[in-house]
């Protein structure tokens, strides 16, 4: 109830429900990581630049790596691939590059709060749970992550390896498949394949997949 009354989508969080009865059930410590909702809902209605300074100081903890991730080619890859491929306007007013500035600040900050607990705490495991748009194709929190961690500990051991993005019954619609395969990778194309990203680490289902949904192992990517 008081996420509701804080203006977080009550759909977010019945479906959150499991996840934090099995948190304190395991005793499990939470964390907090996304934004204020009131703070996503100033970036998405007025843009980045009328948040102010001093609350994107809490989720932007590496300014000058926050902007360059914008200007990286390959995340200018993943944002048309797969990032704006989740807009939906939520009004007449709503534009593309609102939407994209909400959705940098929500994955930059919960890559910060992320990386600033498990520095502190080198020998800990942190899991996220994440819709798999957030995060498929690596472009999320999870392709921040080790960014950010750097910039908090230059000599830290955390790597692109330390980060597992794992999809839960993944569908050929969720990865933005045009047939009945996954979508395994971005960047095919001679011009972009330079920047060519995989859809995640690993792929879990519930049950045995159908044969014809993938196109071949992931393993041999």
């Amino acid at each position: 109830k008081a996420l509701v009354d804080a203006g977080v989508d009550a759909s977010i969080v019945d479906a959150q429900v499991s996840v934090l009865q099995f948190a304190r059930r395991s005793g499990l410590e939470l964390i907090a990581l996304a934004p204020e909702a009131k703070d996503i809902q100033i970036v998405r209605e007025e843009g980045l630049q009328n948040l102010s300074q001093e609350r994107r100081s809490v989720y932007v903890m590496d300014p000058e790596g926050f902007i360059a991730t914008t200007q990286d080619p390959k995340f200018k890859l993943y944002t048309e691939k797969s990032l704006l491929k989740n807009f939906v306007a939520l009004d007449e007013k709503d534009t593309t590059a609102n939407y994209f500035a909400e959705q940098i600040l929500i994955d930059e900050a919960i890559a910060s709060a992320a990386a600033r607990w498990a520095i502190l705490r080198p020998k800990s495991l942190v899991a996220i749970v994440s819709p798999a748009k957030n995060v498929r194709f690596m472009g999320g929190a999870n392709g921040r992550i080790e960014r950010v961690c750097h910039f908090l500990s230059p000599d830290t051991f955390i790597d692109e390896d330390s980060i597992t993005t794992i999809l839960l019954n993944p569908t050929a619609e969720g990865t933005l498949s045009q047939s009945k395969f996954l979508r395994l990778e971005i960047g095919t194309a001679p011009t972009n394949i330079a920047y060519q990203t995989k859809l995640a680490d690993y792929l879990w289902f519930s049950t045995m997949p159908k044969v014809n949904m993938l196109p071949r192992m992931m393993n041999g990517y």
